[in-house]
């Protein structure tokens, strides 16, 4: 008998391609299996035309901003403004408190006061990812869950995160960092968890990058901001239950056209106001380009700037047509033990440091305690930050703080930036027994001191950036009532050139 011998079937093997490809697989008239490759590379590049005439600089002339409307600018007037809605009011200018879960850090829930707290409040979206599935369960928006009155601004960039962490970002969504670690969040969850919170607004997603980066990555950061905004559109748009107002942030990594451009294409947008993120924008001489921006943007429309570093630039901010500023910057200096001392009615008057009001009181002396005094208090953001990213090492930074003087504060930033402060860790105010501010009437300075703020922070108590965040806290309410007193006056611009001399008289000491 004989045996054939089968030949075996001849295996088909599937190349390795792309993951940008998709493989379609078809049969022929001859039931042979044939593997196609069909790029979806074409698909990609049709949706870049759309947004490439605005974003690349070879493809169309340069956009100018409005002379006339940048005019206005220089009479500060039009900062006195009512914004209104049908849901809620705000009333400009005004600082919003940075908060984590509606709630302002270290302070308490009985110590929030308007003072304190404000009337707007600030939420970063990595604080909120954890108790998201909690409010979908509950039926509770964001404002009911913590227990407050304050109207909620949802940001999905924290505006407080001490290095750049950007590089995450891609084409399908933002890397959102919080305690668990990095989180990719995209479009369509990203608007979900805005339905389930209902805050009164919110900041589309954004991909946030620092002006050193190179003109390509500034390229695909413009193109994916514009992208994620105009799917928040149709969401809203599609979607009548949800209430909550869009904020479209301004991308463009401090290039003054791509920013232009894309300031030009939002403005024809149906958004409820405009951000722009401070970590965007070159660290000096900023301010020519945010006048040129808002002169561009519909004047019916507020302008927010998120992310100032110190109370100069909120000064700055509002001289350029910014309407809103945040309070990011006092967290850091809370965490830090630096306490602000600007007069904000009289900013050339500073104190002495060396010298307290009460004359009867011990002159202050260096003690056992100078090695713990240099310590930072606590957990903070940039504790593991190298010191090759701050540009500061510790010899430089114990010694700033054994001279007691008052310090143009540089915190551990993506940013350099600079304060007027008093740095209460140093040993210098052991024995100072007197008001850390001079005719400031805050919770903290009616009922301690210098010296006992310094004992707690040399003793890590969890009081002392408490105190001090209700302090600094106090002090920038004070100043943005000075603002709007100035621009009542039509004396805003006179005030910040007042400031900047005093913050360069400082800068030239330090």
């Amino acid at each position: 008998m004989m045996v054939t011998k089968r030949s075996p079937e001849k295996q088909i093997s599937v190349p390795d391609v792309n993951p940008a490809k998709r493989l379609k697989v078809e049969k022929d008239e001859n039931s042979k299996t044939v593997i196609r490759n069909q790029t979806v590379q074409e698909t990609i590049k049709s949706k870049k035309r759309n947004e490439s005439i605005l974003i690349n600089p070879e493809l169309e002339v340069k956009i100018e901003p409005d002379e006339t409307r940048r005019s206005q600018l220089n009479s500060s007037s039009h900062l006195i403004r009512k914004f209104e809605n049908e849901h809620f009011t705000l009333n400009s200018p005004d600082i919003f408190s940075h908060t984590h879960c509606g709630q302002v850090p270290h302070v308490t829930t009985d110590l929030c006061s308007t003072s304190v707290n404000g009337e707007v409040s600030i939420v970063p979206l990595h604080s909120v990812l954890s108790c998201v599935k909690v409010l979908e369960k509950l039926n509770k928006s964001l404002a009911d869950f913590v227990r407050t009155s304050n109207k909620i601004v949802l940001n999905p960039f924290n505006s407080s995160e001490p290095y750049d962490l950007t590089s995450f970002n891609d084409q399908l969504g933002m890397s959102v960092w919080g305690k668990g670690g990095r989180k990719k969040i995209t479009s369509k969850e990203y608007l979900c968890i805005v339905k389930i919170c209902q805050p009164e607004m919110f900041v589309s997603l954004s991909d946030v990058v620092p002006s050193s980066v190179n003109k390509k990555r500034a390229n695909k950061s413009c193109y994916r901001t514009l992208q994620w905004v105009n799917e928040a559109i149709t969401y809203l748009s599609d979607n009548s239950t949800v209430t909550s107002r869009l904020l479209a942030p301004i991308p463009g990594s401090g290039d003054r056209q791509l920013m232009m451009k894309s300031a030009n294409l939002l403005a024809s947008r149906q958004v409820f106001g405009y951000v722009i993120e401070r970590a965007t924008l070159p660290v000096e001489g900023w301010e020519d380009l945010v006048k040129d921006i808002v002169s561009i943007l519909p004047d019916s429309r507020p302008v927010f700037m998120l992310g100032v570093l110190n109370e100069m630039e909120m000064v700055k901010a509002y001289n350029c047509g910014c309407h809103f500023v945040d309070s990011s910057f006092l967290l850091h200096f809370s965490n830090k033990g630096q306490a602000m001392v600007l007069n904000s009615a009289n900013p050339t008057q500073l104190p002495d440091p060396s010298k307290q009001p009460d004359s009867s009181s011990e002159e202050a002396t260096n003690d056992s305690s100078s090695e713990e005094a240099t310590k930072d208090f606590g957990p903070s953001l940039a504790e593991n930050v190298p010191s090759e990213v701050t540009g500061e090492n510790e010899d430089k930074k114990k010694k700033k703080r054994e001279t007691g003087k008052v310090l143009i504060f540089k915190p551990e930033h993506y940013m350099p930036s600079k304060s007027i402060t008093l740095d209460l860790v140093s040993p210098v105010y052991t024995r100072q027994f007197c008001k850390i501010a001079e005719n400031c009437e805050c919770f903290t300075c009616q009922r301690h001191t210098r010296g006992y703020v310094n004992h707690l922070l040399i003793t890590r108590e969890l009081l002392a950036p408490t105190l001090l965040m209700l302090h600094n806290t106090y002090h920038v309410r004070n100043l943005v009532n000075t603002v709007k007193d100035k621009v009542e006056r039509g004396d805003l611009a006179k005030y910040k050139e007042t400031l900047d001399e005093v913050f360069k008289l400082k800068d030239s000491h330090s």
